[in-house]
């Protein structure tokens, strides 16, 4: 283990010293230097307070004093990128001797010596990270937001143990990390002091401080309490539920790992506004209040998401926190253990679901439409420097990541594998660790290579095209790389075979090309019946004609749904154009009785229906959704036409039902919805509609955030532009979700032309917008700005764009790219 360290750390000061000694102070963390702390600093500890006034305007204090050991005096470098805001720095109870260099406090050997040291700074922090609204704010600082809120060793593998104190208003209350150790009152404030932390990465600290209800469980194993500001008895009530949930997740990590649960508390806060679904905050995960409170008619879909977002962020207290990974380059490795078995947890809880179809749905598929776009990336990408870190965030690291784990799980065999991960937690607790560490206890646990399985499936982009030709009767299966590397992915799945002799056969795909012989010739071919596979499965032409006009027919639900999505390949690869899609899913979406497939086909029918002209299909839809024997399905029909009806007698329709607002599979959040489309559609009614709608509204957070988004419905398109140019400065979309919701709107697919021009700006404005917003927000601003676009003017600027700009960054390209990706292929 030093060997390896010792080794990556010679070659990273070798590439330090061919950049120059700059690269140690250059913006952000640069790899370099954070090997050369690691290396030098021990046993960091913080002790950190913060003074939050009453009003949002007013500026929070900030003192920090940073305890660690070194081997001898050196320069120490602390990050922190509001350098302008440093009041005071001292080291060892005397002022210091520093620079201040490119969002770093640069702190002369000369102030420290061998053993322990402590540096002292008073500062003021930016608001970027504190999400301040008028009563209650919190903080987000993943993956590299720390150095924007106190100075700090912002790098994951400096885990260090963290003492806050606050001083907010009276009237609010404040979570963080660890248990309250005392609290006092006075002078209309409240100072509370928090007990130590566990080691924790600086991106897992976090406080949320402000006007909140409580709510508190007791499962006689572990006490949960629960923080919101939710005032709607029916989302109040889905508490016991929340809490089961959780505990059921708590539970079952701790009997899969053999570790109890690794930290002194277990709360959670319910945001409104929140950016993400949740944020696994030891002690204090925060979760968005549309993600955790569902409706009254919730969809299977709805109610299986909130149950795999708690197992996700609860899997994370394991996988992410307790052992964390050395660098964001292998941010993956928490991603693919949370998302993996979020699934496995979940399964107990809805035993009637078809949880290997639910995998196919929520895992395979979001993988297949990145991974498909020229923006794709490998699951393990490069990343020299911590301020690009949130670039690699994207549906591969999240969804393919999971997929190549299961089959390795496949290949090792379940009870190896839960050896393998119980020593992984064991070696590295409370610690840090890469894949490779993780690959090196399993490949001790079972005789394959998976070295080279690893090398393939995660450090090389795209996936496999894979053809089935019979040669007399023998089955050829032939993969190929779309790149043009020669890869071979292996991988096993099932095909099966209709005709005399009907049966599944199971296809190992260890090399480009197979051979099975059969003894007869199939009818039809049909690929991955399994769902096991992972790739574009091609159909030989009669076959494919033969699934479109009879998919629906297929009785094993697994395989209805995988010839669903390979169907849906083949349409976003240009196989079958979108008329006749949408006939073959409208034919078959009357007889589904499985909600998933169900919801499955909604969503196929509202990304094929902005492809053709054929108005009537609308018609079609709107009679579905009435008439259809799932609730889930009227439903989820009747928002892909809030989303994307332009017909006029289908929006004739859905305004009378906005005006009667009593529509049984509606809900608060669809009437707004509503709103928003229908104010754009008719331009004469829009104030009318929007105050109507605000009337409607009781909670406070849910009437800010109308009274936001609504300015986006506007028929004035002097003032859509001046907004939309409002969205570019970082103070006009502090609430991320609420900035995007209004930015979709601004790019609605009836406002082509003016949403064409604002392309160029937009795209221009991604390493701003990458700098001054959160992990998500860049590759959602860029959907945001092109999902809907299809015109090809609009293609032609993407296109001259990207030729002109083509100094950036990879990792941004690629966003841009994913979110063209309609665009570029209506466009060929």
């Amino acid at each position: 283990m030093k060997t390896r360290f010792v080794m990556i750390l010679l070659g990273v000061l070798t590439l330090a010293c061919c950049r120059g000694e700059d690269a140690l102070y250059e913006n952000g963390v640069s790899r370099p230097l954070a090997l050369i702390r690691k290396q030098n600093i021990r046993n960091p500890e913080y002790f950190i307070r913060f003074s939050v006034p009453e009003s949002r305007d007013s500026a929070i204090s900030g003192h920090i004093e940073i305890d660690f050991d070194i081997d001898r005096p050196r320069e120490i470098i602390v990050d922190f990128r509001e350098l302008d805001n440093v009041d005071h720095v001292s080291a060892n109870g005397s002022p210091a001797r520093y620079e201040l260099r490119n969002e770093h406090i640069v702190i002369s050997s000369s102030s420290f010596r061998k053993g322990s040291n402590r540096v002292a700074i008073s500062f003021t922090p930016a608001d970027q990270s504190f999400n301040r609204n008028d009563d209650f704010m919190y903080t987000l600082l993943v993956p590299d937001r720390a150095r924007t809120a106190f100075p700090c060793f912002d790098q994951p593998d400096m885990k260090a143990v963290f003492n806050l104190e606050l001083e907010v208003p009276e009237e609010w209350v404040a979570v963080s990390n660890s248990p309250v150790d005392s609290q006092t009152v006075g002078d209309s404030r409240r100072r509370v002091r928090f007990k130590p932390t566990e080691p924790l990465s600086t991106y897992l600290f976090s406080f949320v401080a402000g006007v909140f209800r409580s709510e508190t469980y007791d499962n006689g194993n572990h006490v949960f309490t629960a923080y919101h500001r939710e005032t709607d008895p029916e989302r109040l009530s889905q508490f016991p539920a929340i809490f089961a949930q959780v505990a059921s997740s708590l539970q079952w990590l701790e009997d899969y790992t053999g570790i109890r649960y690794p930290f002194a508390k277990y709360d959670f806060i319910i945001l409104p506004g929140f950016q993400y679904g949740g944020m696994e905050h030891t002690g204090a995960t925060l979760y968005n209040d549309s993600r955790m409170f569902l409706s009254k008619t919730p969809t299977p879909d709805e109610q299986l998401s909130r149950s795999q977002l708690i197992a996700h962020e609860t899997a994370h207290m394991w996988f992410g926190d307790f052992v964390t990974m050395e660098w964001f380059d292998d941010v993956w490795t928490k991603e693919v253990f949370a998302n993996y078995f979020a699934s496995r947890i979940t399964e107990p809880l809805f035993p009637d679901i078809n949880h290997r179809l639910n995998w196919l749905k929520t895992i395979t598929a979001p993988a297949l439409s990145e991974d498909r776009t020229l923006g794709g990336t490998a699951i393990k990408q490069p990343l020299d420097n911590m301020c690009d870190a949130g670039l690699v965030y994207n549906s591969i690291i999240y969804n393919k990541a999971p997929v190549m784990l299961r089959k390795l799980v496949e290949i090792m065999g379940e009870d190896s594998f839960r050896e393998g991960i119980r020593d992984y937690l064991t070696a590295y607790a409370y610690g840090n660790a890469s894949w490779d560490d993780l690959i090196r206890i399993l490949d001790g646990k079972c005789e394959e290579d998976l070295a080279s399985f690893s090398d393939v499936w995660v450090n090389s982009k795209g996936m496999p095209f894979v053809d089935f030709v019979m040669k007399g009767d023998t089955l050829v299966v032939s993969q190929h790389d779309p790149y043009g590397r020669g890869l071979t992915w292996p991988q096993s799945f099932g095909v099966y075979l209709t005709g005399d002799g009907c049966r599944e056969i199971e296809v190992k795909m260890d090399s480009p090309s197979v051979e099975i012989p059969l003894g007869f010739c199939p009818e039809s071919i049909l690929p991955n019946s399994d769902g096991r596979g992972y790739g574009y499965f091609r159909y030989d032409a009669s076959t494919l004609e033969r699934m479109l006009d009879n998919w629906h027919g297929i009785k094993d639900e697994t395989c209805r749904q995988s010839q669903l999505m390979n169907l849906h390949e083949c349409f976003q690869h240009g196989v079958i154009d979108a008329d006749r899609w949408l006939a073959s899913l409208l034919e078959g979406l009357p007889h589904e009785e499985n909600a998933l497939i169900a919801s499955t086909l909604c969503g196929y029918i509202g990304t094929a229906m902005k492809e053709t002209s054929d108005m009537t299909i609308q018609k079609k839809i709107l009679s579905l959704s009435r008439t259809h024997s799932l609730a889930s399905c009227r439903q989820q029909l009747l928002r892909k036409l809030i989303s994307s009806a332009s017909d006029s007698v289908v929006c004739s329709e859905l305004y009378d039902i906005w005006k009667k607002a009593s529509h049984p599979l509606l809900n608060e959040d669809d009437y707004m919805s509503l709103a928003y489309s229908l104010a754009i559609r008719f331009p004469d009614k829009q104030e009318y509609m929007i105050a109507e709608q605000m009337s409607r509204i009781d909670n406070p957070d849910r009437k800010r955030q109308f009274g936001f988004v609504s300015r986006a419905t506007t028929p004035d398109t002097l003032e859509q532009k001046k907004l939309f140019l409002s969205l570019l400065q970082a103070g006009n979309r502090r609430i991320e979700p609420w900035a995007l919701e209004t930015l979709e709107y601004l790019c609605h697919h009836s406002r082509e032309d003016q949403a064409v021009g604002y392309i160029w700006d937009a795209l221009e404005a991604l390493p701003y917008i990458q700098r001054t917003s959160d992990i998500f927000f860049p590759q959602d601003w860029a959907y945001a700005i092109l999902n809907e676009r299809h015109s090809a003017h609009a293609y032609r600027v993407v296109d001259e764009f990207l030729m002109n700009n083509d100094d950036m960054s990879e990792l941004l390209e690629c966003k841009i790219l994913r979110s063209a990706w309609n665009l570029q292929r209506r466009n060929p």
